[in-house]
């Protein structure tokens, strides 16, 4: 029985098998710790898998199992209800001491964990986390801070100490500072440490060769500036010589006024592909409310600096920021398009995160937001909720990108090429080290409800409910209240095959059990006018090609059965609706080389999605490279996930 189990939740996904980026480097950076400090007592972190995919119910069955004297959750404001929810499951269940810690503890609103934790950390975990396990007496105080400055300059990447595998993110987390020199009212890393420290360059040297060593693709450099490290220069030309096959790619951030031609030629020669820059906007009131000057000449000179030597800036947009309003965001898009820098743009709402400056100034600023996570802006001085709509469409259109995506198009519903029809197909699992669990639960007409009930304590994260033709509404109605309330947290989407009738979608909407607002709701608020679900998608799949259910978060896709392969016209038949699901009687060897012909084209083609599991996830990958895990879509045969390997 460990001691300790600690667990990092990822942010809510609309697709299974998606790459999560949940790594759990703070846990990680925890153990370690534990381990220096000699406090006795195992310490296990929840492979990311298990975290990323599981279900509610899978997870408090997983974790109480385990039965740890603690559990501890790292916990952003993606998974803060979840993180409570989850951990006041297993406390009922096992007794265990809850501990939370991460960027959403904080002291201004440690009155919402009265009663959800034995103990809040604010800041650094690791020195804390030594005396928790070590001193019982520690936990009477129920919430600290304690710098963790000389444990971090100790002790090097948890990688090298076996505590992380990249796995199947493919992707290595390199920690070099602590703190940040800026002070954007935005952003509440600034206050979470008052002084800078950074590890030494012969730990960054030691990660950067053990990433390259084992062939980890891509490394991202976590500072949050990378050019405020001391030495960077002289750090960036022996991870050059390291480097010099560019057998790995590293990402960052940095600040482009500070990027001269020779900064740029050494993160080019270092290996650096990509950078995050965060512009926010260029309207000189609001860069002053959030106290981020920007020199737009400097900047400029910067980005394109780095452009010329073949690395892309991500830039970075704020909508309904203090002093801004829709006039001052689309000169700030304008920008960016004039000047050629959309090659990577992310748009975000303001969020009013606690601790930072804007929560705190919230009242004397204008800022009105949900009191929920992810606290998106909804009214200030100079943005009324229309003008926030506005100021989407604007940059959507200006920049030529979709900020708020639909969910994949995946009606995946066999693995090979038997049944014929989903009234007669089995459910879809997929195999994690812990065991088998389900992703795609079929609803036959007349499926007894007990049964829905004990598959509910195995459904993924993200999972789907898949409804045949003449499965009763009544039906579909219960099988959503009980999976749902199992699952309180996790995403779904509800598919219907050739129904009697339109599904309606608000009914079903009420028969679920979800926990409202679901983090969805609010991060994706902007998707559509009116706020609402977000959290839920309803799929129609029909044969018929006249569009008749086009409501939010719904969709309706052409069923090609065949004969043959869809052709040209076919593909243009489905761009009045939202896409098209291939399910004709042919080999997959047929439809594989279907899939190579059009992959290429994909962006130009109407959503494309196919009936067998296997070619479904071969598409993905295809089509989305980089965006999914294979390991995490191991589909496998049988009624219970018990059957043989369904893909490699």
């Amino acid at each position: 029985m460990p001691q300790a189990v600690l667990v990092q939740l990822p942010i809510p996904r609309r697709n299974l098998g998606r790459r999560s980026g949940n790594i759990p480097l703070a846990a990680a950076c925890l153990k370690q710790a534990a381990a220096e400090g000699r406090c006795g007592g195992a310490v296990e972190i929840l492979p990311e898998r298990l975290a990323s995919h599981l279900g509610d119910a899978a997870l408090v069955a997983l974790l109480s199992g385990m039965a740890p004297g603690i559990l501890g959750f790292t916990v952003h404001c993606w998974s803060r209800d979840r993180a409570v929810y989850l951990a006041g499951e297993v406390r009922r269940r096992t007794g265990a001491k809850i501990v939370l810690g991460g960027p959403e503890i904080t002291p201004d609103t440690a009155a919402f964990y009265e009663g959800r934790a034995d103990f809040l950390v604010f800041g650094e975990g690791e020195a804390l986390f030594r005396r928790l396990l070590a001193d019982p007496a520690a936990w009477a105080a129920g919430r600290g801070a304690e710098p963790a400055s000389e444990i971090f300059r100790r002790a090097g990447s948890p990688y090298l100490d076996g505590l992380l595998d990249p796995g199947g993110e493919n992707l290595m987390l390199l920690e070099t500072q602590r703190g940040c020199p800026y002070r954007c009212g935005f952003c509440f890393y600034n206050k979470s440490r008052k002084d800078l420290v950074f590890a030494a360059e012969e730990q960054v040297l030691a990660a950067v060769s053990w990433a390259i060593e084992r062939g980890v693709p891509e490394i991202y450099v976590l500072d949050p500036s990378l050019n405020c490290r001391p030495g960077l220069r002289g750090m960036l030309q022996a991870i050059a010589r390291l480097n010099a096959g560019r057998r790995v790619s590293l990402f960052s951030e940095i600040r482009a006024e500070a990027v001269d031609d020779e900064l740029a030629d050494l993160l080019a020669a270092a290996g650096f592909g990509w950078f995050e820059i965060g512009l926010q906007s260029t309207n000189p009131a609001a860069l002053r409310r959030i106290g981020r000057p920007t020199r737009l000449r400097g900047f400029l000179a910067g980005v394109r600096r780095l452009k010329a030597r073949g690395i892309t800036p991500s830039i970075d947009l704020i909508a309904g920021l203090p002093g801004d309003d829709l006039r001052g965001f689309r000169r700030s898009v304008d920008f960016v398009a004039d000047h050629g820098l959309n090659d990577d743009v992310q748009v975000f709402p303001l969020s009013v995160l606690p601790g930072t400056a804007f929560r705190a100034r919230s009242r004397e600023l204008g800022l009105s937001y949900e009191p929920h996570p992810p606290y998106t802006v909804t009214r200030t001085a100079g943005f009324g909720p229309e003008e926030l709509l506005a100021a989407w469409d604007y940059a959507e259109q200006r920049l030529q990108a979709c900020f708020f995506p639909p969910p994949e198009l995946d009606p995946a519903w066999r693995i090979g090429d038997s049944p014929r029809g989903p009234e007669e197909a089995g459910d879809l699992w997929v195999r994690y080290e812990a065991g088998s669990f389900l992703a795609k639960l079929v609803l036959r007409r007349g499926r007894p409800l007990g049964e829905i009930r004990r598959l509910a304590a195995r459904l993924t994260h993200p999972y789907q409910v898949l409804v045949p033709p003449g499965t009763p509404l009544a039906e579909v109605h219960r099988a959503l209240a009980v999976t749902t309330a199992a699952n309180p947290f996790v995403p779904l989407e509800v598919v219907f095959f050739e129904p009697g009738e339109i599904p309606p979608t608000r009914q079903l909407l009420s028969a679920l059990r979800l926990r409202r607002p679901h983090f969805l709701d609010g991060e994706l608020r902007f998707q559509f006018p009116a706020p609402g679900n977000r959290a839920v998608w309803f799929t129609l799949v029909t044969a018929d090609p006249a569009p008749r259910y086009r409501g939010e978060t719904e969709r309706q896709v052409l069923w090609w059965r065949g004969p043959g392969l869809p052709g040209e016209r076919d593909l243009l038949a489905a761009e009045g609706v939202d896409g098209l699901l291939v399910d004709p009687a042919l080999p997959a060897a047929s439809l594989e080389r279907f899939q190579d012909r059009l992959a290429g084209r994909a962006d130009d083609l109407p959503e494309l999605g196919f009936a067998d599991a296997l070619l479904q996830r071969r598409w993905l990958l295809c089509t989305h490279a980089g965006e999914y895990a294979a390991q995490a879509l191991a589909w496998v045969r049988g009624a219970s996930g018990e059957g043989g390997e369904g893909g490699p």
